[in-house]
């Protein structure tokens, strides 16, 4: 499998248009690395325009002497147009060699060359881009409508949205990763078809690392992103290209709770379940997945409870009180009555957000007022990038808010906070609400 050559129509057109206009000003082609130089360049020659030339191809390493050398015994069978890929690589010597074979109208000049922060200063190809009738062209990176249109042509059908977005930012639009994402690592063999379209395959157990580890970080980095400003459709699509590529374990938390949002509780506990011993029961995030799934998704409270209990006290010592305090809340919502819990208060921010979560859920139906003081205390901590508790947590609290406000006979302010929640507006968290019903309904039922 190879990806087509996707939106570079204006810059080909450019070349093209030089071309037939027999214009012997450089063509200089800048783009940072892996933008797609290279394969604009085959492009263009391959065009009919370039069949009129005769094409000679020159090194990085090649020197003046060479190009002369090459230029005199071609000259005199046609128009010539000299090529050099990665000119940036090239001496001074060499490109003011071109430079001056394209004033003598010997051959247009066609050229490559690195832009960037990491472009070699001064570049060689500068000499060229002063010069009369010069084209000098610019490749960003590839937009997600570009991706967009790569996918479907790869799959042969609409690809959903959130796959075309979670593999621009996963690659940065940058050619050379896109290729290495979905070709060497053969991530457009993983497409497959769902209701809304293609997208990636689900994962459900963590993969070894395979191959070398060009541009993970920057993958990482926009799972994470993603995760955190509640673009959970993108999150999900950007989980699995790292849990494919065996960077599941650097993306866990936010894949395990993905899977459990979705309703796949068996999945995430099979995901749980492959990561490598006590890797779950050392991250507090992982812990409270496998503790939700055990508690609200398999119906096993108390095995969640259990389970927390254990996790406080692995390393020994005072047990985490981070732990007791998930396990606290998650007894709440499945209609226990925890206790212990003003010893916990003031501990860390993510154990005194889920305190005081915990106090909410206890005594949302019999004293809502005291709830949505709680409530209230919890979004305070939970809210304003301070990074306590997972994503979703802000959306569910501010649910459980606007349920106290309306118990307690506070309709106005209950329809305030809801205004637009309930609407579905980017991030608002409202499907992250309803995702948690399921929480809900298990307190209820209690």
């Amino acid at each position: 499998m190879k990806l087509n050559f996707i939106g570079r129509n204006q810059q080909l057109e450019s070349i093209r248009s030089a071309l037939r206009s027999g214009s012997t000003g450089p063509i200089v082609v800048a783009g940072e690395s892996g933008t797609g130089r290279s394969a604009l360049v085959e492009r263009a020659l391959a065009c009919p325009e370039a069949a009129a030339y005769l094409v000679i191809r020159f090194r990085a390493a090649d020197t003046a002497a060479d190009i002369a050398s090459r230029v005199a015994s071609a000259e005199g069978r046609g128009s010539l147009l000299l090529v050099v890929d990665d000119a940036h690589l090239s001496d001074h010597a060499s490109l003011l060699a071109l430079r001056d074979l394209g004033r003598r109208g010997v051959g247009t000049v066609l050229a490559t060359t690195l832009s960037g922060a990491s472009a070699r200063r001064p570049d060689p190809t500068d000499c060229l881009r002063f010069e009369p009738d010069t084209r000098s062209l610019s490749l960003p990176s590839f937009t997600v409508e570009e991706v967009a249109a790569l996918l479907d042509e790869m799959a042969g059908g609409h690809v959903r949205l959130a796959t075309s977005a979670a593999l621009h930012s996963a690659s940065g639009g940058n050619a050379a990763r896109l290729h290495d994402f979905l070709v060497v690592r053969g991530l457009g063999e993983r497409l497959t078809r769902a209701a809304n379209g293609w997208e990636l395959q689900t994962v459900t157990e963590w993969n070894p690392v395979q191959g070398p580890l060009p541009s993970m970080r920057h993958l990482v980095d926009a799972t994470w992103e993603a995760w955190s400003v509640l673009a959970f459709d993108r999150a999900y699509e950007l989980c699995k290209v790292a849990a494919w590529c065996g960077f599941g374990q650097l993306v866990a938390a936010p894949l395990a709770h993905l899977l459990l949002l979705r309703g796949r509780v068996r999945d995430s506990m099979r995901f749980l379940d492959s990561l490598p011993e006590g890797f779950v029961e050392t991250t507090p995030h992982l812990a409270l997945a496998r503790a939700i799934n055990l508690a609200c998704g398999m119906d096993r409270p108390d095995a969640a409870g259990e389970f927390l209990a254990g996790a406080a006290l692995l390393g020994g010592g005072r047990p985490r009180p981070v732990y007791l305090a998930y396990r606290a809340w998650l007894m709440a919502l499945t209609g226990q009555s925890p206790e212990g819990l003003d010893a916990m208060d003031g501990e860390d921010r993510e154990t005194t957000l889920f305190v005081h979560a915990a106090k909410a859920m206890t005594v949302l139906h019999s004293r809502p007022v005291e709830a949505i003081f709680h409530l209230r205390r919890a979004l305070a901590l939970v809210t304003g990038g301070m990074g306590a508790g997972p994503p979703w947590l802000s959306p569910h609290l501010t649910a459980c808010l606007i349920d106290a406000l309306l118990l307690a006979g506070r309709t106005g302010e209950a329809t305030l906070l809801a205004a637009g929640f309930h609407g579905g507006e980017p991030a608002s968290g409202w499907d992250v609400a309803v995702a948690l019903s399921m929480v809900s309904s298990a307190a209820d039922a209690a």
